[in-house]
């Protein structure tokens, strides 16, 4: 009997821990007043962005998630320094803000694709950064510079 009572605390906490991983909270929800919808990457020219900043006093200082799928796009930001830990909606308003200053290019030098996302996520005194972007029409362009 003991036994049974342990297998079903584990299938329970199993359950549950699989509810939490499934978790929804990083889906961008469609906003009211979105009544065109753009194909993939029309509005960054890029459906793909993720980046990982270390400073060399905190690892992953910056993270930062997007994706843009046909049926949902999904964004994430995490800023360690600035105990920022956004979400869904809230990631994205911030995401935004920051691609609108980039003019990322598939064509660029991949140290300027790295100066212009350093600098638009306002942290040039990097120890590392990972990216990898795939813009609209491309391969994934995977990126990482260390100082």
């Amino acid at each position: 009997m003991k036994t049974k009572w342990s297998v079903l605390i584990i299938v329970l906490l199993a359950c549950q821990f699989i509810i939490i991983a499934c978790s929804d909270k990083n889906i961008v929800k469609d906003k009211p007043d979105d009544d065109e919808k753009q194909s993939l990457g029309e509005q960054y020219g890029f459906t793909s962005f993720d980046v990982a900043i270390d400073t060399k006093d905190k690892k992953q200082a910056v993270i930062a998630n997007y994706e843009e799928k046909p049926d949902k796009t999904e964004a994430m930001y995490e800023n360690k320094m600035e105990d920022a830990y956004l979400h869904g909606n809230q990631a994205m308003d911030k995401l935004d803000k920051i691609f609108q200053e980039m003019d990322l290019d598939p064509e660029a030098d991949d140290e300027d694709l790295i100066k212009q996302t350093a600098e638009a996520f306002g942290i040039m005194d990097y120890k590392t950064l990972k990216l990898t972007v795939t813009f609209k029409g491309h391969d994934a362009k995977k990126l990482m510079m260390s100082k």
